[in-house]
Protein backbone atom coordinates (compact mmCIF):
# COMPACT_ATOMS: atom_id res chain seq x y z
CA UNK A 1 0.00 0.00 0.00
CA UNK A 2 1.71 3.35 -1.37
CA UNK A 3 2.07 6.73 1.07
CA UNK A 4 -0.89 8.76 0.81
CA UNK A 5 0.01 12.20 1.86
CA UNK A 6 1.11 14.35 4.67
CA UNK A 7 -2.32 14.09 6.13
CA UNK A 8 -2.48 10.19 6.07
CA UNK A 9 0.08 7.38 5.12
CA UNK A 10 0.16 3.58 5.21
CA UNK A 11 2.21 1.17 5.88
CA UNK A 12 1.46 -2.69 5.32
CA UNK A 13 -1.25 -3.06 8.14
CA UNK A 14 -2.18 0.11 9.33
CA UNK A 15 -3.32 3.33 7.48
CA UNK A 16 -2.96 6.81 10.11
CA UNK A 17 -4.59 10.13 9.31
CA UNK A 18 -4.59 13.31 11.95
CA UNK A 19 -7.33 15.46 10.51
CA UNK A 20 -9.95 18.13 12.27
CA UNK A 21 -12.20 16.98 14.62
CA UNK A 22 -15.70 16.16 13.89
CA UNK A 23 -18.81 16.99 16.25
CA UNK A 24 -18.19 15.92 19.38
CA UNK A 25 -21.43 13.91 19.24
CA UNK A 26 -20.45 11.91 16.21
CA UNK A 27 -16.81 11.55 17.67
CA UNK A 28 -18.77 10.18 20.84
CA UNK A 29 -20.40 7.46 19.00
CA UNK A 30 -16.95 6.44 17.08
CA UNK A 31 -15.25 6.36 20.38
CA UNK A 32 -17.71 4.88 22.05
CA UNK A 33 -17.58 1.66 19.68
CA UNK A 34 -14.19 1.29 19.49
CA UNK A 35 -14.62 1.18 23.63
CA UNK A 36 -16.21 -1.68 23.24
CA UNK A 37 -13.57 -3.79 21.31
CA UNK A 38 -10.91 -2.35 23.73
CA UNK A 39 -9.50 -3.14 26.90
CA UNK A 40 -8.79 0.95 27.56
CA UNK A 41 -8.46 2.39 30.85
CA UNK A 42 -11.21 4.91 32.23
CA UNK A 43 -8.60 7.94 31.23
CA UNK A 44 -9.15 7.31 27.64
CA UNK A 45 -12.76 6.22 27.98
CA UNK A 46 -15.39 8.71 26.66
CA UNK A 47 -16.21 8.89 30.59
CA UNK A 48 -13.17 10.93 30.94
CA UNK A 49 -12.21 12.20 27.27
CA UNK A 50 -16.09 13.69 26.53
CA UNK A 51 -15.65 15.86 29.31
CA UNK A 52 -12.20 17.03 28.78
CA UNK A 53 -12.74 17.97 25.15
CA UNK A 54 -16.56 19.95 25.87
CA UNK A 55 -14.38 21.82 28.96
CA UNK A 56 -10.51 21.78 29.05
CA UNK A 57 -9.30 21.11 25.76
CA UNK A 58 -9.43 24.10 23.12
CA UNK A 59 -11.19 22.45 20.25
CA UNK A 60 -9.01 24.58 17.49
CA UNK A 61 -5.95 23.14 18.91
CA UNK A 62 -7.04 19.64 18.64
CA UNK A 63 -6.81 16.92 15.77
CA UNK A 64 -7.89 13.59 15.96
CA UNK A 65 -6.18 10.98 15.11
CA UNK A 66 -7.24 7.77 13.35
CA UNK A 67 -5.52 4.49 12.78
CA UNK A 68 -7.21 1.88 10.49
CA UNK A 69 -7.35 -1.39 8.35
CA UNK A 70 -9.30 -0.86 5.35
CA UNK A 71 -12.72 0.57 6.49
CA UNK A 72 -12.20 -1.03 9.93
CA UNK A 73 -11.26 1.75 12.94
CA UNK A 74 -8.31 0.20 15.11
CA UNK A 75 -7.20 3.06 16.84
CA UNK A 76 -8.54 6.78 18.30
CA UNK A 77 -6.22 9.15 19.67
CA UNK A 78 -6.80 13.09 20.27
CA UNK A 79 -3.63 15.02 19.46
CA UNK A 80 -3.30 19.22 20.67
CA UNK A 81 -1.30 21.37 18.49
CA UNK A 82 0.49 24.25 20.08
CA UNK A 83 3.17 27.13 20.02
CA UNK A 84 4.90 28.95 22.63
CA UNK A 85 5.96 32.42 22.42
CA UNK A 86 2.97 34.05 21.32
CA UNK A 87 2.56 31.10 18.29
CA UNK A 88 5.58 32.05 16.55
CA UNK A 89 7.47 28.96 18.19
CA UNK A 90 7.84 25.28 17.26
CA UNK A 91 4.84 23.01 17.14
CA UNK A 92 4.02 20.99 19.99
CA UNK A 93 1.99 17.55 19.57
CA UNK A 94 0.67 16.26 22.80
CA UNK A 95 -1.65 13.33 23.49
CA UNK A 96 -4.91 13.77 25.67
CA UNK A 97 -3.04 17.37 27.45
CA UNK A 98 -3.35 20.81 26.19
CA UNK A 99 0.45 22.20 27.33
CA UNK A 100 -1.31 24.36 30.38
CA UNK A 101 0.23 23.69 33.52
CA UNK A 102 -2.80 24.01 35.47
CA UNK A 103 -5.45 22.39 33.14
CA UNK A 104 -2.96 19.34 32.59
CA UNK A 105 -2.99 18.95 36.52
CA UNK A 106 -5.59 16.69 36.01
CA UNK A 107 -3.02 14.68 35.68
CA UNK A 108 -4.06 11.58 32.90
CA UNK A 109 -2.84 8.28 33.87
CA UNK A 110 -2.72 4.89 32.17
CA UNK A 111 -2.87 7.33 28.65
CA UNK A 112 -2.92 5.83 25.07
CA UNK A 113 -4.85 5.38 21.74
CA UNK A 114 -8.66 3.99 22.49
CA UNK A 115 -7.52 0.55 20.56
CA UNK A 116 -8.51 -2.54 19.45
CA UNK A 117 -7.73 -5.36 21.71
CA UNK A 118 -4.34 -6.51 20.28
CA UNK A 119 -3.15 -4.16 18.38
CA UNK A 120 -2.04 -1.45 21.21
CA UNK A 121 1.83 -1.97 20.63
CA UNK A 122 1.77 -2.30 16.57
CA UNK A 123 -0.85 0.56 16.41
CA UNK A 124 0.98 3.26 18.90
CA UNK A 125 4.57 2.50 16.78
CA UNK A 126 2.14 3.29 13.77
CA UNK A 127 1.36 6.56 14.67
CA UNK A 128 4.63 7.56 15.78
CA UNK A 129 6.33 6.15 12.32
CA UNK A 130 3.73 8.39 10.60
CA UNK A 131 4.36 11.43 12.62
CA UNK A 132 8.11 10.85 12.34
CA UNK A 133 8.34 10.57 8.73
CA UNK A 134 5.02 12.36 7.16
CA UNK A 135 4.37 15.08 9.44
CA UNK A 136 7.32 17.25 9.45
CA UNK A 137 6.04 20.08 11.25
CA UNK A 138 6.02 19.60 14.74
CA UNK A 139 9.17 19.73 16.71
CA UNK A 140 8.54 17.67 19.71
CA UNK A 141 5.56 15.11 20.70
CA UNK A 142 4.44 14.26 24.16
CA UNK A 143 3.02 11.07 25.51
CA UNK A 144 2.27 11.72 29.24
CA UNK A 145 0.84 8.96 31.84
CA UNK A 146 1.42 6.17 29.65
CA UNK A 147 1.64 2.23 30.90
CA UNK A 148 5.50 1.74 30.26
CA UNK A 149 4.60 -1.51 29.07
CA UNK A 150 2.35 -0.49 26.05
CA UNK A 151 5.24 1.81 24.92
CA UNK A 152 7.41 -0.17 21.72
CA UNK A 153 10.62 1.23 22.89
CA UNK A 154 12.31 -0.25 20.46
CA UNK A 155 10.48 1.34 17.60
CA UNK A 156 10.51 4.63 19.49
CA UNK A 157 14.47 4.11 19.14
CA UNK A 158 14.53 3.36 15.82
CA UNK A 159 13.18 6.33 14.74
CA UNK A 160 15.68 8.29 15.67
CA UNK A 161 15.08 11.06 17.44
CA UNK A 162 16.11 12.12 20.30
CA UNK A 163 14.34 10.45 23.80
CA UNK A 164 13.64 11.84 27.27
CA UNK A 165 11.59 9.63 29.49
CA UNK A 166 10.87 9.82 33.08
CA UNK A 167 9.13 6.70 34.75
CA UNK A 168 6.99 6.15 38.09
CA UNK A 169 6.02 3.35 39.95
CA UNK A 170 2.39 2.65 39.84
CA UNK A 171 0.94 0.71 42.92
CA UNK A 172 -1.86 -1.44 42.89
CA UNK A 173 -3.75 -3.94 44.88
CA UNK A 174 -4.89 -7.31 43.25
CA UNK A 175 -8.09 -7.66 44.73
CA UNK A 176 -8.86 -10.90 42.62
CA UNK A 177 -5.84 -12.81 44.14
CA UNK A 178 -7.06 -11.92 47.70
CA UNK A 179 -10.54 -12.85 46.67
CA UNK A 180 -9.83 -15.93 44.81
CA UNK A 181 -6.94 -17.09 47.65
CA UNK A 182 -10.15 -16.48 50.05
CA UNK A 183 -7.97 -13.68 51.97
CA UNK A 184 -8.91 -10.48 53.36
CA UNK A 185 -6.48 -7.14 52.64
CA UNK A 186 -5.63 -5.91 55.76
CA UNK A 187 -3.74 -9.25 57.09
CA UNK A 188 -2.94 -10.25 53.56
CA UNK A 189 -1.28 -7.18 52.28
CA UNK A 190 -0.16 -4.43 55.09
CA UNK A 191 2.41 -4.86 57.32
CA UNK A 192 2.16 -4.99 61.23
CA UNK A 193 3.00 -1.81 61.85
CA UNK A 194 0.93 -0.81 59.20
CA UNK A 195 -2.25 -2.94 60.32
CA UNK A 196 -1.58 -1.48 63.65
CA UNK A 197 -1.70 2.37 62.80
CA UNK A 198 -5.03 1.60 61.00
CA UNK A 199 -6.45 -0.44 64.08
CA UNK A 200 -5.17 1.95 66.77
CA UNK A 201 -6.80 5.12 64.20
CA UNK A 202 -10.22 3.08 63.92
CA UNK A 203 -10.39 2.53 67.85
CA UNK A 204 -9.22 6.41 68.39
CA UNK A 205 -12.05 7.61 66.41
CA UNK A 206 -14.81 4.94 67.91
CA UNK A 207 -13.91 5.93 71.38
CA UNK A 208 -14.03 9.81 70.56
CA UNK A 209 -16.77 9.89 68.55
CA UNK A 210 -18.76 6.91 67.40
CA UNK A 211 -19.05 3.54 65.20
CA UNK A 212 -17.38 3.66 61.69
CA UNK A 213 -19.74 3.46 59.15
CA UNK A 214 -18.95 3.74 55.45
CA UNK A 215 -21.49 4.97 52.84
CA UNK A 216 -21.40 5.37 48.83
CA UNK A 217 -23.30 7.95 47.34
CA UNK A 218 -26.18 6.14 45.71
CA UNK A 219 -27.64 9.11 43.10
CA UNK A 220 -26.10 11.83 40.77
CA UNK A 221 -27.24 14.46 43.73
CA UNK A 222 -25.74 12.84 45.96
CA UNK A 223 -22.25 11.86 44.40
CA UNK A 224 -22.48 15.72 43.45
CA UNK A 225 -22.46 16.78 47.51
CA UNK A 226 -20.08 14.19 48.38
CA UNK A 227 -17.63 15.80 46.32
CA UNK A 228 -18.33 19.39 47.10
CA UNK A 229 -17.92 18.50 50.52
CA UNK A 230 -14.54 16.41 49.85
CA UNK A 231 -13.42 19.44 47.48
CA UNK A 232 -13.78 21.88 50.76
CA UNK A 233 -11.74 19.33 53.21
CA UNK A 234 -9.44 19.06 50.44
CA UNK A 235 -8.81 22.82 50.11
CA UNK A 236 -8.86 23.44 53.31
CA UNK A 237 -6.14 20.99 54.03
CA UNK A 238 -3.83 22.46 51.10
CA UNK A 239 -4.13 26.09 51.71
CA UNK A 240 -3.01 25.40 55.41
CA UNK A 241 -0.30 23.50 54.20
CA UNK A 242 1.04 24.38 51.18
CA UNK A 243 -0.74 27.69 50.68
CA UNK A 244 -2.59 26.80 47.36
CA UNK A 245 -6.05 25.71 46.78
CA UNK A 246 -4.97 21.57 45.94
CA UNK A 247 -6.58 19.68 42.76
CA UNK A 248 -9.20 21.77 42.36
CA UNK A 249 -8.69 25.03 42.65
CA UNK A 250 -9.15 26.23 39.11
CA UNK A 251 -13.17 26.41 37.53
CA UNK A 252 -12.53 24.19 34.73
CA UNK A 253 -11.30 22.12 36.45
CA UNK A 254 -13.97 22.26 39.03
CA UNK A 255 -16.44 21.89 36.17
CA UNK A 256 -15.06 19.19 34.22
CA UNK A 257 -15.13 16.98 37.50
CA UNK A 258 -18.64 18.04 37.90
CA UNK A 259 -19.49 17.29 34.34
CA UNK A 260 -17.97 13.33 34.78
CA UNK A 261 -19.57 12.73 38.27
CA UNK A 262 -23.03 14.40 36.58
CA UNK A 263 -22.47 11.94 33.37
CA UNK A 264 -21.65 8.61 35.95
CA UNK A 265 -23.79 5.74 35.67
CA UNK A 266 -24.30 2.50 38.15
CA UNK A 267 -21.11 1.20 38.60
CA UNK A 268 -19.06 3.09 36.06
CA UNK A 269 -17.82 6.65 36.58
CA UNK A 270 -17.16 8.50 39.51
CA UNK A 271 -17.25 6.56 43.14
CA UNK A 272 -17.76 8.78 46.52
CA UNK A 273 -17.35 7.37 49.45
CA UNK A 274 -18.02 8.86 52.69
CA UNK A 275 -16.37 7.78 56.23
CA UNK A 276 -18.00 8.50 59.26
CA UNK A 277 -17.54 8.30 63.14
CA UNK A 278 -20.74 8.86 64.89
CA UNK A 279 -21.81 11.39 63.13
CA UNK A 280 -18.75 13.05 62.39
CA UNK A 281 -17.15 13.33 58.98
CA UNK A 282 -13.90 11.97 59.06
CA UNK A 283 -13.75 12.17 55.01
CA UNK A 284 -14.64 11.20 51.32
CA UNK A 285 -12.36 8.95 49.08
CA UNK A 286 -13.18 10.07 44.95
CA UNK A 287 -12.36 7.01 42.70
CA UNK A 288 -13.25 6.53 39.06
CA UNK A 289 -14.92 3.14 38.42
CA UNK A 290 -14.26 1.33 35.48
CA UNK A 291 -15.15 -2.52 33.91
CA UNK A 292 -13.49 -4.22 36.73
CA UNK A 293 -11.19 -1.48 38.03
CA UNK A 294 -11.59 0.89 40.59
CA UNK A 295 -8.73 4.07 40.25
CA UNK A 296 -8.57 6.23 43.37
CA UNK A 297 -8.20 9.67 42.18
CA UNK A 298 -8.40 11.75 45.27
CA UNK A 299 -9.50 12.63 49.21
CA UNK A 300 -10.62 15.04 51.59
CA UNK A 301 -10.22 14.73 54.97
CA UNK A 302 -10.98 16.75 57.89
CA UNK A 303 -7.57 16.86 59.58
CA UNK A 304 -8.38 19.59 61.64
CA UNK A 305 -10.87 17.73 64.00
CA UNK A 306 -9.22 13.98 63.27
CA UNK A 307 -5.48 15.21 62.61
CA UNK A 308 -4.49 13.85 65.85
CA UNK A 309 -6.81 10.33 65.67
CA UNK A 310 -3.61 8.21 64.24
CA UNK A 311 -3.61 7.34 60.46
CA UNK A 312 -7.58 8.62 58.91
CA UNK A 313 -5.87 8.56 55.31
CA UNK A 314 -4.78 5.19 56.09
CA UNK A 315 -8.05 4.47 57.30
CA UNK A 316 -10.30 5.92 54.53
CA UNK A 317 -8.43 4.41 51.93
CA UNK A 318 -8.17 1.28 53.72
CA UNK A 319 -12.19 1.00 53.74
CA UNK A 320 -12.40 2.11 50.75
CA UNK A 321 -9.84 -1.23 49.35
CA UNK A 322 -12.07 -3.17 51.43
CA UNK A 323 -15.53 -2.06 49.94
CA UNK A 324 -14.20 -2.68 46.11
CA UNK A 325 -12.84 -6.26 47.43
CA UNK A 326 -16.37 -7.12 48.46
CA UNK A 327 -18.00 -5.46 45.93
CA UNK A 328 -16.37 -7.91 43.40
CA UNK A 329 -13.94 -5.58 42.15
CA UNK A 330 -10.68 -6.99 40.73
CA UNK A 331 -8.07 -4.04 40.86
CA UNK A 332 -7.35 -0.87 42.91
CA UNK A 333 -5.45 1.42 41.24
CA UNK A 334 -3.33 3.35 43.72
CA UNK A 335 -2.32 5.34 40.58
CA UNK A 336 1.65 6.96 39.58
CA UNK A 337 3.76 8.28 42.77
CA UNK A 338 5.95 6.15 45.03
CA UNK A 339 4.25 8.01 48.07
CA UNK A 340 4.63 6.36 51.88
CA UNK A 341 1.38 5.56 52.12
CA UNK A 342 1.30 3.94 48.13
CA UNK A 343 3.93 1.56 48.90
CA UNK A 344 2.36 0.60 52.04
CA UNK A 345 -1.12 0.03 50.90
CA UNK A 346 -0.11 -1.61 47.72
CA UNK A 347 0.74 -5.00 46.52
CA UNK A 348 2.74 -4.58 43.54
CA UNK A 349 3.28 -2.12 40.95
CA UNK A 350 3.50 -1.58 37.01
CA UNK A 351 5.97 1.23 35.97
CA UNK A 352 4.19 4.58 34.08
CA UNK A 353 5.89 6.67 31.75
CA UNK A 354 6.05 10.47 30.61
CA UNK A 355 7.85 10.49 27.31
CA UNK A 356 9.06 12.98 25.07
CA UNK A 357 10.55 12.65 21.43
CA UNK A 358 12.05 15.38 19.68
CA UNK A 359 13.60 15.96 16.22
CA UNK A 360 17.09 16.06 15.34
CA UNK A 361 18.10 19.96 14.43
CA UNK A 362 19.31 23.12 15.73
CA UNK A 363 15.61 23.42 17.88
CA UNK A 364 16.13 20.14 19.76
CA UNK A 365 19.61 20.33 20.06
CA UNK A 366 19.11 23.92 21.99
CA UNK A 367 16.67 21.90 23.80
CA UNK A 368 18.77 19.05 25.07
CA UNK A 369 21.41 21.53 26.20
CA UNK A 370 18.75 23.12 28.34
CA UNK A 371 17.60 19.59 29.91
CA UNK A 372 21.76 18.99 30.37
CA UNK A 373 21.58 22.38 32.81
CA UNK A 374 18.53 21.64 34.55
CA UNK A 375 20.00 17.80 35.05
CA UNK A 376 16.74 16.37 33.51
CA UNK A 377 17.17 12.76 32.72
CA UNK A 378 17.71 11.88 28.73
CA UNK A 379 17.59 9.05 26.94
CA UNK A 380 18.65 7.78 22.88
Amino acid sequence: MRTQSLADTASPSYRVRLEPLPPLDELGVRWQELERRSRCSFFISWRWIGPWLALISPLRHARLLSVSQGTRTIALGIFTQRRRFFGLGPLHLRLHEVGDKVLDSLTIEYNGLICEDGHEREALAAVLDHLAHNDKRWLTLYLPGMAADDVPFERVRALGMAMRSRKRAAHYIDLAELRDGGNDYLPTVLSSKARGAVRRTARKLQAGFGELCVTIAATIEERLAFFQAMVRLHESHWSEEEQDRGAFGNPRILRFHERLIAQSGDGEGAQLIRVNAGEHIVGYVYNLAWRDTLYFYQAGIDYRRFGDSGSPGLLLLTRAVEHALASGMARFELMAGDSAYKRTLGMAENKMVWLSLDRNGWASSLRRAWWRLKGEVQES
